[in-house]
């Protein structure tokens, strides 16, 4: 059974929330913001990683999508340019996990809002802009640190079965041993599940849903 504890400090519900994107998805990129959106309107404390994904799905969807505006676009310099967005991203997180995701964001808007194409001075800006400490950034960038954490999370993609970006991962801190698994990302459920609990979000989906097969440790709404 799949439940979610309470904490001892004032009896508020702890989830961690694993939003797996494309970093040049524009659907990846409004999940994102909803998450942070129900993160500051929910009373529970959402724990929220963005998990980056790197494969050829998402270097053939971005690229089919991107050329249509960037005719020169070369397929081997898009998957290079999504591979250094991921280690800005790690850089930038490594002087804290909300700042990561501020740059995160920020670099996105500039991206796909702006539609301007990557470059590591557009990254160093970013930096910049949101106070970062640039030349720690500047270095953890390049460093087998961030490179380290890139891989762990293309392993962590592996092994929670994740097949498509914006499928999200919700447990609770208290009990990794059974999370739930969103196949694509829907602000209301994941609202719900937030201020509620998961097994009363359970009983209120459709029966086809409750019977969701099995991946992994998680279960398929």
């Amino acid at each position: 059974m799949i439940t979610l504890k309470q904490t001892l400090d004032g009896g508020q519900t702890v989830l961690e929330v694993y939003l797996f994107v494309n970093p040049l998805g524009t659907n990846c990129f409004a999940c994102e913001k909803q998450v942070n959106q129900i993160s500051a309107q929910t009373q529970s404390k959402l724990q929220i990683q963005f998990v980056p994904m790197l494969n050829l799905q998402t270097i053939n969807s971005t690229f089919r999508r991107l050329s249509a505006e960037h005719a020169d676009l070369d397929r081997n310099d898009l998957a290079d340019q999504l591979y250094q967005i991921i280690l800005d991203y790690k850089a930038a997180s490594f002087q804290g996990k909300r700042l990561g995701r501020q740059f995160f964001l920020r670099l996105q808007e500039q991206l796909l809002g702006q539609h301007q194409l990557y470059s590591a001075k557009l990254g160093s800006k970013v930096a910049h802009d949101l106070a970062l400490d640039v030349e720690m950034f500047e270095e953890d960038r390049r460093s087998k640190l961030a490179e380290n954490a890139f891989s762990a999370d293309q392993r962590l993609v592996s092994e929670m079965g994740i097949e498509h970006p914006s499928e999200t991962v919700i447990f609770d801190v208290d009990d990794f041993e059974c999370g739930l698994l969103m196949e694509r990302f829907d602000y209301n459920t994941l609202l719900e599940i937030s201020e509620h609990n998961v097994n009363a979000t359970l009983a209120s989906l459709p029966q086809a849903a409750k019977q969701g097969t099995e991946k992994a440790n998680l279960r398929v709404l």
